[in-house]
C-alpha cells in the first residue's frame, strides 16, 4: 500500500494523519515520513483496511436498513372469490397425460383435466368448480 492510498483511507474515513498516529502509538513525525515516503508498515496498511472495512460495512449496513424499511411497506394482495372462476398456472404435467398440476395465484395448488397436448409448464388456464379435488377448465 502506498502512501496515496493510506491517505485517501483516511480522508474517506475521517481521520487525520495526526490522529491515526496516535492510534498507532508513533510520533506524527514518523507517521509524515512513512506515508510521504510510501513506508507504510504491516500493522499500518492492516489498520487502514480495518478502518475501511468498518466504513463499509457501515454502508452495507445503511443498505440493509433501507431495503427492510422498503419491506416494511404495506402489500398488495389479489383477493380472489371463491367458487367463481380463477386463474390458474400449470407447473407440472404428471404422468397422467389428461391431468395438469396448476398454482393459483394466491399459492393454493390443484389438479385439472384436460386433452393431451392441450396445456403446458407455464400457461395460464381459467378454472372453477373444484370436485373431489379436480377443477373444471372454463
Amino acid at each position: 500500500m502506498g502512501g496515496k492510498e493510506c491517505m485517501a483511507i483516511l480522508r474517506k474515513v475521517g481521520i487525520s494523519r495526526d490522529e491515526f498516529s496516535k492510534m498507532m502509538g508513533i510520533k506524527r513525525s514518523t507517521m509524515r515520513t512513512c506515508v510521504h515516503g510510501d513506508r507504510i508498515s504491516y500493522k499500518m496498511e492492516r489498520k487502514l483496511r480495518e478502518l475501511n472495512g468498518e466504513k463499509v460495512v457501515e454502508e452495507e449496513i445503511a443498505e440493509v436498513d433501507a431495503m427492510i424499511e422498503e419491506a416494511k411497506k404495506p402489500k398488495v394482495v389479489v383477493k380472489e372469490e371463491v367458487g367463481v372462476a380463477r386463474m390458474a398456472k400449470v407447473y407440472a404435467i404428471p404422468q397422467n397425460k389428461f391431468l395438469r398440476l396448476i398454482e393459483f395465484r394466491d399459492g393454493t395448488h390443484g389438479k385439472v383435466r384436460c386433452k393431451p397436448g392441450k396445456y403446458y409448464i407455464g400457461d395460464e388456464i381459467r378454472v372453477r368448480g373444484e370436485d373431489r379435488g379436480l377443477w373444471e377448465i372454463v
